[in-house]
């Protein structure tokens, strides 16, 4: 299968680089760090360069088109103008939309577990009430929208937490907290936010098996099969990993100022479960990721 990646340089794309390259023929896209895309047929592109992206499609004719390239984190959008964030994560999805509908490309999206309503309770299932609460989320409800009304072959998957030692410059808060905790070092979790983590391992696994599917329209529920808040991930990883749970620091989330807070986005997974996907669970998964690091 001949599949484009965009974001392929980011936490996630990484991990899709590595994976998909060993079955199939992909051309991996970065902006500015190219991460590990040097390694693979990969191209420097500027989402908002539309004819660069029209000739990637035309050169490659992708059966597959991955799109994970975004401004993902709430904290740095909030720092950029509304149009920008939108141009970025809404518009360029349409964008790249209309190019999948015209070569019959399935395009595979990666959304956000944080457009649910944090507040409503847990366990939300793919029609639960959305309330999306930063210029982030905002524009990933836009980006679902703009698929939904260009064209049907799509999946959308709203990702939960992941989780994980990021490769060359990407990193995440697990891989702060495990390189902190290593070093005999605190770190602060909060203790009243829920979510579902999945490794970035294990989400690079369900992709592949997702792109072998015939699941066409659908937007599904990318995230683990345990609900467990922040200080809970810090604990298994303490128990696998030796180290000290006293260096956990056990905080709330109103004890950060300025947090647009979401209590709870831990995500229902039975219709992922349905397509015959089983998600490893997070004491598997961080004996993984422990043993790729340690070698």
């Amino acid at each position: 299968m001949k599949i484009l990646i965009t974001g392929g340089s980011g936490l996630l794309g990484q991990f899709l680089n590595v994976r998909l390259s060993e079955k199939h023929d992909i051309i991996t896209t970065y902006h500015n760090n190219p991460g590990n895309c040097k390694q693979f047929n990969s191209v420097k592109l500027n989402l908002g360069d539309t004819e660069e992206i029209k000739k990637i499609f035309h050169n490659f004719s992708p059966d597959a088109v991955i799109h994970t390239a975004a401004y993902s984190r709430p904290d740095i959008c909030s720092l950029l103008s509304r149009e920008e964030v939108f141009r970025v994560n809404a518009k360029s999805t349409g964008e790249l939309s209309r190019l999948c509908e015209k070569t019959n490309s399935l395009l595979i999206f990666t959304s956000t577990d944080l457009v649910y309503d944090g507040f409503a309770g847990s366990m939300h299932k793919e029609d639960a009430k959305l309330n999306p609460v930063s210029l982030y989320t905002e524009s990933k409800v836009e980006a679902e929208k703009s698929i939904k009304n260009i064209f049907s072959n799509y999946v959308i998957l709203r990702t939960s937490l992941l989780y994980g030692i990021g490769l060359n410059d990407s990193v995440n808060n697990f891989h702060k907290m495990y390189n902190n905790f290593k070093a005999g070092k605190p770190w602060r979790l909060f203790y009243d936010q829920f979510r579902t983590p999945l490794s970035l391992i294990n989400a690079s696994e369900i992709i592949e098996q997702i792109l072998n599917l015939e699941i066409r329209g659908e937007i599904i529920n990318f995230g683990g099969k345990q609900r467990v808040s922040r200080v809970e991930l810090g604990e298994i990883l303490c128990d696998i990993a030796g180290f000290d749970k006293f260096l956990i620091e056990r905080i709330s989330m109103d004890d950060v100022s300025g947090l647009q807070q979401v209590p709870d986005v831990s995500l229902n997974t039975f219709k992922l479960r349905s397509y015959g996907i089983e998600q490893k669970s997070i004491e598997e998964s961080i004996y993984e990721i422990l043993k790729l690091e340690n070698g």
